[in-house]
């Protein structure tokens, strides 16, 4: 999570935003982000349940291209947190608080 807070930083999210995404609010989001974030919260949440209507809804906002970056990105920060929070990895920074 730290990771993403200090990501989130530098593309010019404040704490208020995130306490926002955190109680599902994603009206400060522009149609694309929002599309974006709630694909990438099915694949995270529900991947098995992503149909073609995901995909009418993305390409809407996305040609073919990004929506493979979209998926790889996504797949990405899964495998990390996967990977990283069982093992106790620690940070190399000190932990930032929302």
């Amino acid at each position: 999570m730290q990771h993403h807070l200090a990501s989130s930083k530098r593309a010019g999210l404040a704490p208020d935003d995130w306490a926002a995404l955190k109680n599902g609010d994603y009206s400060r989001l522009s149609g694309k982000e929002q599309a974006a974030l709630r694909h990438a919260e099915k694949l995270t949440r529900e991947s098995y349940l992503v149909n073609d209507q995901d995909f009418v809804e993305l390409k809407k906002h996305f040609n073919d291209g990004e929506i493979v970056d979209l998926h790889m990105l996504a797949g990405l920060v899964n495998l990390t947190n996967r990977v990283t929070d069982p093992l106790g990895i620690e940070l190399e920074f000190t932990e930032e608080k929302i």
